[in-house]
């Protein structure tokens, strides 16, 4: 089975994310409640920018297609490679 390139729009990631988590509207607090908001749009932003530009490095390594021809202590290098987002 080949690989197939993952990306994700880091922007509709965002979005989706922000959508999902619940913000209690207070109108004293909203000053601090937009930051907090923003915040969490940049960390979901930033996140998926990161994930794809890993993504993208492993995309174009020549990595063996049979990982059970690696001996045990390639194959947790590979998988601590890949899981650095």
């Amino acid at each position: 089975m080949e690989k197939e390139k993952i990306s994700i729009d880091p922007e509709k990631f965002a979005q989706q994310f922000i959508a999902s988590v619940k913000f209690d509207f207070n109108e004293k607090e909203l000053e601090s409640m937009a930051k907090k908001e923003l915040a969490a749009y940049l960390s979901a932003y930033f996140l998926v920018e990161k994930f794809n530009k890993i993504e993208s490095e492993n995309f174009v390594k020549s990595q063996p297609h049979d990982l059970s021809e690696l001996g045990f202590d390639a194959l947790l290098k590979h998988v601590a490679d890949l899981n650095k987002y």
